[in-house]
């Protein structure tokens, strides 16, 4: 008889049992994180206690008002400029966020093969990410100014335009748009750029040995791992446009017509300039749910990654 073969046998790991903390470690945690919730639960909920009051309220500068109801509400509900005002934002978010997603992939993708001043190049490509964004939208003010500009004086000069051009007042939303992907592409470029670095080459050579093209090796294999780094690029893009107020209000101050007029900057004019506060208060907290929803969205597509 021929003598069986034996099996290989299979030794599955052992799942180490979680052991769960002790009462001291829970108290010595809870120690620790007390400062952090304190100063959490304290500032930040005061501040949105205090808004959420004015929101309420026919607040005025020196004056904590009186309680009048949704009555701010209503009446940015039925006004036409605060829904233009929403538009807009959602305009300067979503074409923000899009360029500079489609640039920073590019960058990402021209950065992560070696090349002379390769480092150099880095720098200079993330040297606006870390520029100052008020002193960085005062230099573009007068780049695009059309007395004098600086973007004008080259177009001109090159022969492209007869006369100067205003930008701000002709084109707002792109001029603000423009400024913002000119900030912020280099934080995309980065997270992707470290997320090209983290594909294993061994997949990358087996995948074109067993002959995937260029176009499939992008789609099925380095897509993948770009998935998480530009889902929380993009998300912490539009998170912070929503709220951009600097970018705005110095280049075209909402205007002309409020063309470029944002949430951030229509509640400022509201509450600090009109006086308004009650109004003003309205305009941010109708933020808040979107905020919300954002990072709910956030957190669920970043934890399924």
């Amino acid at each position: 008889m021929e003598r069986a073969e034996a099996r290989p046998q299979v030794v599955l790991p052992l799942r180490t049992p979680r052991r769960r903390p002790s009462r001291r470690n829970l108290l010595i945690a809870g120690a620790l994180l007390a400062p952090a919730a304190v100063l959490s639960l304290g500032l930040i909920a005061y501040a949105i206690g205090l808004e959420a009051w004015f929101s309420v309220s026919d607040a005025g500068p020196g004056t904590n008002g009186t309680f009048v109801g949704l009555a701010n509400f209503q009446y940015l509900a039925g006004l036409d400029t605060f829904w233009q005002t929403v538009e807009n934002t959602g305009i300067y978010s979503g074409a923000s966020t899009a360029v500079k997603l489609a640039l920073g992939l590019g960058m990402a993708l021209a950065l992560a093969r070696p090349f002379p001043g390769r480092r150099l190049v880095y720098a200079l490509l993330f040297l606006p990410f870390i520029f100052p964004v008020v002193l960085g939208t005062i230099a573009w003010f007068f780049l695009l100014s059309n007395v004098n500009g600086g973007l004008d004086w080259l177009l001109i000069r090159a022969h492209l335009m007869a006369q100067p051009f205003e930008w701000t007042g002709r084109l707002p939303m792109v001029s603000v748009v423009a400024v913002n992907v000119w900030h912020g592409t280099a934080l995309f470029a980065v997270l992707l750029l470290a997320a090209l670095r983290s594909i294993p080459r061994d997949l990358m050579d087996a995948a074109a040995v067993d002959g995937a093209g260029r176009l499939r090796r992008f789609v099925h294999i380095v897509v993948p791992f770009l998935r998480p780094a530009a889902l929380l690029a993009v998300v912490l893009s539009l998170l912070g446009n929503f709220g951009d107020y600097a970018i705005v209000e110095l280049l075209t101050r909402g205007g002309p017509l409020g063309r470029s007029q944002v949430v951030s900057t229509f509640a400022f004019e509201n509450a600090l300039i009109s006086g308004y506060i009650g109004v003003g208060a309205a305009v941010a907290l109708v933020m808040v749910p979107v905020y919300v929803a954002a990072l709910a969205v956030a957190y669920r597509l970043l934890g399924r990654e």
